[in-house]
C-alpha cells in the first residue's frame, strides 16, 4: 500500500530522473487520495496518451528496479491491459485505453487539478469519469469505491450519464448497460444514494440501445 505522501515523493523521484516534460493522467486509487477520498491505495494507476511518454516513464522504472509482470492472471482475458511493474509500490500503465474504456476528450477537458514533480505532469480526472472507469470491472474494490466517491463528492449525474453514451461511441461496449449494472448493484447492495429517476433514465437509454442493435445487428457491439 502506498499514501498520498509517498504517492508525492515517488512522483517527485521520478520527475527529478526524466530528462523531458511528460503528461500523464492518474485514475483508480491514486486520483480519489488526491481528492480525499482514499487514506491509500495497493497500486498506482496512469494513463498516457503516447507511446513514447508511456515508453520513457516505463523504463526508467525499470532502472529504478521495477520489475514488469504478467498482467494474464491478474486481466484474464480482458483487452487494453495495463504494463505492470512492481517494486514496493505497484504501477498499472495504461495507454489511451483503460480495459473497457476510453480516455476521451471530454474526460481531459473535465481534469480537476494538475500537478508538477518537476518534469512529471499528472492530471487528475474528475470523480464523475472515475465512476465511468469503475463501472465496467467485475472487482468489488471498485464497487466500494465508487460508493465513496458518491458519498464525498456531489456527483453530476448528467456528466457520467452522456459519458456512458460517448463511450459506447467510441467502443465496441453497449456502455450504458454496464453503468445500469454497477449503479443497480451500489444501490441495492451497498445502499448507495442514487436517485430512482437516474436509473430510470440510464434503464431508457439501455434499452433504445439494446433495441436498435437488435434492428441493425452489423455494428459489433457486445456486453462483456
Amino acid at each position: 500500500m502506498i499514501d498520498i505522501k509517498q504517492q508525492n515523493e515517488l512522483f517527485g523521484l521520478i520527475g527529478e530522473k526524466i530528462k523531458r516534460k511528460i503528461e500523464c493522467y492518474v485514475i483508480g486509487g491514486s486520483a480519489m487520495m488526491y481528492y480525499g477520498m482514499k487514506d491509500a491505495t495497493k497500486d498506482i494507476d496512469l494513463v498516457f496518451e503516447n507511446e513514447k511518454d508511456m515508453g520513457e516513464l516505463v523504463h526508467l522504472l525499470k532502472d529504478l528496479g521495477y520489475k514488469e509482470k504478467d498482467t494474464k492472471i491478474l486481466y484474464l482475458k480482458k483487452k487494453n491491459t495495463p504494463i505492470l511493474l512492481e517494486r514496493e509500490t505497484r504501477f498499472d500503465i495504461f495507454l489511451d485505453k483503460i480495459i473497457s474504456t476510453v480516455l476521451s476528450d471530454t474526460m481531459k477537458e473535465r481534469t480537476r487539478a494538475v500537478y508538477e514533480y518537476n518534469n512529471l505532469i499528472i492530471k487528475v480526472i474528475s470523480p464523475e469519469d472515475l465512476i465511468i472507469t469503475k463501472c465496467a470491472t467485475e472487482r468489488a474494490g471498485d464497487r466500494k469505491d465508487a460508493l465513496e466517491i458518491m458519498k464525498k463528492t456531489n456527483i453530476n449525474w448528467d456528466i457520467i450519464i452522456k459519458e456512458s453514451i460517448h463511450q459506447a461511441e467510441l467502443t465496441p461496449y453497449l456502455f450504458p448497460v454496464f453503468l445500469l449494472d454497477f449503479l443497480s448493484e451500489l444501490k441495492i447492495d451497498l445502499k448507495a444514494d442514487i436517485p430512482k429517476e437516474i436509473l430510470n433514465k440510464i434503464r431508457k437509454i439501455s434499452e433504445d440501445m439494446l433495441e436498435k442493435k437488435l434492428k441493425n445487428p452489423r455494428k459489433k457491439q457486445t456486453l462483456s
